[in-house]
């Protein structure tokens, strides 16, 4: 049973949504339409506060969290008749239902056992649906999108078997995007589609690797991040700026960051 401490606090949070869109202007002048950015921008705010370690951080950014879902339900109750209660107590059925091993008699194993359960329950609820990829929020970052979609299609036996397979396909599609590139005036829309496609090959290799592609890639854009402050740093210290340096002057600072901060298994400086 949560302590009554966080409920009062919750029920507080409430009643402070609905005064401010009752009083303030601006407030009350927001849609559902308008909330949704908000929301995701919320939302990118905790996970850069989680990845940063720092308790205060990821206290705030859960707080504003909090907040904008329950904002966004007193816009869903303003425009669409959708009670918050009504919400909550869905996903609270939801959740028994789907936890028949805490809720009821079934038995498990394991966690991977407990994921066959809660796929099992989600698909006879989905069962008017005609895809397995149905459902998916075309609204995901693209990385994230295949990588649901890839693993949809793994769940009814429609993936590689051997992570080696999986890499000679993303040696392919190197192969079919350099063909396109080949060409003395290259087609934009085939070298994007070609381009597509190695994406996709890549977000399926990490998959295999179990490794998430989304956040491989940001970390691999804040590391190159770092080390280019660093050779900003380098050539200011000496003066010096580097739009007037050439393209080997600056590879040569790069080089001896690199070497001054290696990470090892991560991806380096693009070309």
């Amino acid at each position: 049973m949560l302590e009554s401490p966080f409920t009062n606090a919750l029920d507080e949070l409430v009643e402070v949504v609905r005064r401010l869109r009752a009083e303030c202007p601006w407030d009350r002048a927001q849609t559902v339409e308008t909330t949704r950015p908000l929301v995701l921008n919320e939302a990118y705010e905790l996970d850069e506060a989680l990845g940063s370690a720092d308790p205060d951080a990821m206290s705030e950014e859960l707080g504003d969290y909090l907040f904008m879902g329950l904002f966004l339900a007193d816009t869903l109750r303003t425009e669409h008749g959708i009670r918050l209660e009504d919400a909550v107590q869905g996903i609270i059925a939801k959740l028994k239902r789907r936890h028949p091993h805490i809720y009821g008699e079934a038995e498990v194993r394991d966690a991977a056992h407990v994921l066959e359960h809660w796929e099992r329950i989600k698909q006879e609820e989905k069962k008017t649906r005609e895809s397995v990829l149905d459902g998916l929020p075309r609204s995901l970052p693209a990385l994230k999108q295949a990588h649901l979609m890839q693993e949809r299609c793994r769940r009814v036996g429609f993936d590689w078997t051997d992570k080696d397979d999986v890499l000679d396909k993303v040696v392919e599609e190197v192969g079919e995007l350099r063909e396109e590139l080949a060409h003395a005036e290259p087609d934009r829309a085939r070298v994007s589609d070609e381009l597509g496609d190695l994406l996709f090959a890549l977000v399926n290799l990490a998959r295999h690797l179990e490794v998430d592609a989304e956040s491989a890639l940001h970390d691999a854009a804040a590391k190159f991040g770092r080390r280019f402050r660093a050779v900003e740093q380098d050539f200011r210290g000496r003066g010096r700026k580097l739009e007037e340096s050439t393209l080997a002057e600056m590879d040569k600072v790069w080089d001896e960051v690199k070497r001054a901060s290696p990470t090892p298994g991560q991806a380096e400086r693009p070309g």
